[in-house]
């Protein structure tokens, strides 16, 4: 027995198992040093656990969007791309997983986040195994690809357009931060829905069988004036 397959098993399962699973596995290691690696390994927070479950189901996209964190793009594709791919990739979660809680959701995109901007923390997510979030405090995903110099551009004029291109910056970092906010929102509500609908489809099968019920006790009280 080799620890990987171990935690690529654990790393799968749901927090709540992962205790009694990780000391049943180490109790039937077989080998003292073994036993000990697996007791170490932590146990995932919720939003740690479902990117790892992310990862397993390997959707379409996952891999192009771990790819940012080195790709040479420009801002403006940055940004569209991280877009394009974390609102995919966060509904797939909430597909996988259920309903997460809103701490939970926002580890997941904290995780995404992380992950399309560092090439260290993209290999992280990509082995499947974390027990927390990953955070990243830079300033976005990999450096934009420079405009190249104009021919002929004197001083002045570079100056001005370098700080054209630091505005466009701060103005795509401000829209991507207010995406990212809407984005959280819509998985709240997506969230939110879904537990409804559970709500909704439990009030129905009370109704069901308190409707039951209630023809089996009128039954019994007629059948009762019956015999009397």
């Amino acid at each position: 027995m080799d620890l990987k397959p171990v935690a690529d098993e654990l790393y799968g399962l749901p927090p709540k198992d992962f205790t009694a699973a990780r000391n049943a596995a180490a109790k039937q290691a077989g080998d003292k040093d073994l036993a000990k690696a697996i007791q170490e390994l932590r146990k995932p927070t919720v939003g740690a656990w479902a990117v790892n479950k992310l990862v397993r189901d390997a959707p379409e996209g996952l891999e192009e969007a771990l790819g940012l964190s080195t790709a040479q793009l420009t801002m403006r594709e940055l940004g569209r791309k991280r877009k394009e791919l974390m609102e995919t990739l966060v509904y797939r979660t909430l597909e996988l997983t259920g309903p997460l809680a809103d701490d939970a959701v926002t580890q997941v995109r904290n995780t995404l986040t992380a992950a399309m901007a560092d090439p260290e923390s993209a290999e992280q997510v990509r082995a499947g195994h974390l027990t927390k979030p990953l955070e990243y405090s830079g300033f976005g995903f990999a450096l934009p690809t420079p405009e190249p110099a104009q021919d002929g551009e004197d001083a002045l004029a570079r100056k001005r357009r370098e700080r054209q291109e630091r505005k466009r910056a701060e103005a795509q970092q401000a829209l991507d931060e207010a995406e990212q906010a809407l984005g959280e929102a819509q998985a709240d509500q997506l969230a939110a829905q879904r537990a409804f609908d559970r709500a909704a489809e439990r009030l129905e099968d009370a109704k069901r069988v308190t409707g039951a019920a209630e023809k089996a006790r009128k039954a019994a009280e007629r059948k009762l004036n019956d015999l009397s």
